[in-house]
């Protein structure tokens, strides 16, 4: 029968974005079955598939590392992780020719009911003569059986060794889904890979994170305070910061699908450092406690404030997918309160209050589209938030990044930028400058002329206030639809 395989699966196993495969599938190459995949067509379209991918067996020394179950054994007894990877692999592919052959068998099964329900005497046939040329036939069809294709049994194996490594969850009603490796509870699986789930305290008090398992096997992994109900275990509910998955898994579960569902919150963070990159930028790291992290979305913003200052507010420079560590890029404005006072007089550790998030400046999630970002100075701060949490998403074809730097201004995290493009073959960075802040919208022709036709991209831009008008009505004219393009000031 006709084997199926996930998009999210499909992927991995291809070593291609899923927004790859989405293409092939709108062009008509590939063809879906509910959302899934035929393996057959994934192997025509990628012929060079092959087991032998090392970068599967790197992945594994980290995976196993941290595996749930992992058996403790003395360091001279056990074998090393590339050992057990080939083992897991060669297993594959024992399971591979195995299902090949059962299916085979499954047919001549089959075949053999329809020809023993033809065995009856006719045309002076004797019994002994039909049994005899039943007996030709099923010989016949054994030694020409169809023989293992070795490409299908190959990718039939690395499938398996994924399923071995790691889960798969599917989150309903939305259709979103995500891998879970090693030691990570559902909840924060989903949280690196991009998705907003619910959550509130992560550490199995609130009982925000409640979800349905629709199918599949969890296991406990810590302790919770919050007491679900005999009714809703008997439904199969869950804490999702207090399980993982020793199965895929299909849960319904609650997410936020925009701004508006993400709650406001004030929390006392602790300061970790300030940097100072150059003279009109600081870079403020802190951290939220373990109970209370923020639940935000790439690009919003927040109020902070300390010390009884006037509250300041900054984009939010850092992951969703990383809750408790936060990062903010902040204008080094001369004279500002909030800023002299992060420079003179904090030390590791100190309280700052922030509330929020706000702000609508956040990532279409589920465009297939190109993604094309501009910035400029600090503007980088939100756009990192964006970026990251596009790369954790894994769904952009491509990713162009322009980044702007005025006189006095530099490009503080280049390398950063050049790193992501040196790690990803469809990530570009290009770093521009110019003398003024008027001079970003000279800029404009350069970036369009690179990037080509406007319309394939959602483009997010923050830029100084006073061009923000001018950059959207060039872009417009430039062919961009205004339903792809988001603005924000920087902060």
């Amino acid at each position: 029968m006709p084997r199926l395989i996930t998009l999210s699966r499909a992927a991995r196993l291809v070593g291609v974005k899923r927004g790859a495969l989405q293409k092939k599938i709108r062009a008509g190459e590939l063809r879906t079955f509910e959302g899934e995949l035929l393996l057959s067509d994934l192997l025509h379209a990628y012929p060079q598939t092959q087991v032998e991918d090392t970068t599967m067996l790197e992945r594994v020394e980290q995976i196993m590392e941290q595996a749930v179950n992992k058996i403790v054994r003395p360091p001279d007894e056990a074998p090393d992780t590339h050992t057990q990877a080939a083992r897991i692999l060669a297993l594959g592919q024992e399971l591979a020719r195995a299902r090949h052959e059962a299916r085979r068998y499954s047919g001549l099964v089959e075949a053999l009911k329809k020809k023993f329900r033809e065995l009856a005497p006719e045309d002076g046939t004797t019994r002994d003569e039909a049994l005899s040329r039943l007996s030709d036939w099923f010989f016949q069809a054994l030694e020409a059986g169809e023989p293992a294709d070795e490409a299908s049994e190959d990718i039939v194996a690395k499938e398996a060794f994924l399923r071995v490594m790691a889960a798969q969850i599917r989150i309903l009603p939305s259709g979103h889904e995500f891998f879970i490796e090693g030691a990570d509870s559902i909840l924060e699986a989903g949280l690196r890979s991009g998705l907003a789930l619910s959550y509130g305290c992560s550490s199995g008090n609130c009982g925000l994170c409640k979800a349905k398992v629709v199918s599949g096997q969890v296991k406990k992994i810590c302790p919770h305070d919050y007491v679900l109900t005999e009714t809703e275990k008997g439904l199969g509910y869950i804490l999702t910061c207090s399980n993982t998955a020793v199965t895929d898994v299909v849960l319904e579960a609650d997410e936020a699908l925009g701004a508006r569902d993400i709650p406001h919150q004030e929390i006392d963070i602790r300061i970790k450092k300030v940097e100072r990159p150059d003279d009109r930028v600081v870079i403020l790291h802190a951290k939220t406690p373990r109970t209370n992290r923020l639940r935000f979305l790439a690009g919003q913003y927040l109020s902070l404030e300390a010390s009884g200052l006037p509250a300041m507010e900054c984009s939010i420079a850092s992951c969703p997918c990383d809750d408790m560590n936060l990062q903010f890029h902040l204008p080094a404005i001369s004279g500002n309160p909030f800023i002299e006072h992060l420079l003179n007089n904090t030390r590791q550790n100190d309280i700052i209050s922030i509330k929020g998030p706000r702000g609508e400046f956040v990532l279409n999630e589920e465009s297939p589209r190109s993604l094309l970002f501009i910035a400029c100075n600090a503007g980088f701060g939100p756009v990192k938030s964006l970026i990251e949490h596009a790369m954790a998403l894994d769904i952009a074809e491509h990713i162009h990044v322009f980044w702007i730097a005025t006189a006095g201004n530099s490009h503080y995290l280049g390398n950063l930028c050049r790193s992501w493009a040196d790690a990803l073959d469809n990530f570009h960075y290009t770093a521009l400058a110019t003398d003024t802040e008027s001079g970003v919208e000279d800029l404009l022709p350069n970036i369009v002329a690179d990037v080509g036709d406007l319309k394939t991209f959602d483009c997010y831009a923050c830029v100084p206030g006073p061009s923000l008008e001018y950059i959207e009505a060039s872009l417009r004219r430039y062919g961009l639809p205004a339903k792809q393009l988001h603005m924000e000031p920087v902060r």
